[in-house]
């Protein structure tokens, strides 16, 4: 055991050494430069003469997850639903017991999983309005 814990804290050791040598080097910057940089950020953006960023290219993006994300989550629960369902009908009384077990937490997960996308749909489509 105490050989283990040496051979463990000289990899530690070394580990610590070469990720000295990988550190990323910053530059140290006056106030004056940064605040003039974000200046000219914003300048930027105000004299922008067209808009890359349109509502509707955002609407689709985030349409796209959301019906990706939904699939996935109709996914899961019906597959759990039915290896619960098919361990109940073909288990012993044993098995049946742990499927009672573990049916509560899969109600509360389905219901978290579709409370989640409901409230994520309504406040798209409430912040969409304003």
């Amino acid at each position: 055991m105490k050989k283990i814990s040496q051979i463990a804290i000289k990899v530690v050791m070394i580990l610590l050494i070469v990720q000295i040598f990988y550190m990323p080097v910053s530059q140290a910057s006056f106030w004056g430069d940064i605040f003039d940089a974000g200046d000219n950020f914003l300048n930027e953006g105000k004299n922008a003469s067209n808009n890359i960023i349109s509502d509707e290219s955002v609407d689709e993006e985030f349409n796209k997850i959301y019906n990706i994300l939904f699939g996935i989550g109709v996914a899961l629960t019906v597959i759990i639903g039915a290896v619960l369902g098919i361990k109940f009908m073909i288990g012993t009384v044993d098995e049946q017991a742990k499927v009672k077990e573990m049916l509560m937490p899969y109600i509360i997960g389905c219901v978290v999983i579709f409370g989640a996308f409901s409230i994520w749909k309504l406040m798209i489509n409430i912040f969409s309005n304003i």
